[in-house]
């Protein structure tokens, strides 16, 4: 199961409950609470958004591991696939050759 597909649900039931918390505190008037309400996509899709490149930001490779990745293309000749062995039963990743023009 991979939890990431279910982040904007997540994030929505998250907003409805934060809404709805705000809404009988008083902290919300009926009419913020239905503007929000009709613009929950829009606002769910707007934080899913900043989410994702946040973790793109934190996630990305090192600038270590970039410069071995270049340098380890340049060996490699770009008529030849490349498989990568993975252990135990996990399938290999194959890197195909780049086509001849």
């Amino acid at each position: 199961m991979n939890i990431t597909s279910y982040v904007p649900v997540v994030v929505r039931y998250a907003i409805v409950s934060m809404m709805a918390a705000m809404f009988t505190h008083g902290w919300l008037s009926p009419e913020h609470n239905a503007i929000l309400t009709q613009n929950l996509d829009i606002i769910v899709s707007a934080i899913v958004g900043l989410l994702t490149v946040a973790y793109a930001l934190v996630k990305r490779p090192s600038a270590k591991a970039m410069e071995a990745a270049k340098e380890i293309d340049r060996q490699i000749p770009a008529m030849h696939d490349v498989v990568i062995k993975t252990p135990g039963s996990a399938p290999d990743i194959v890197v195909m050759a780049a086509e001849k023009k």
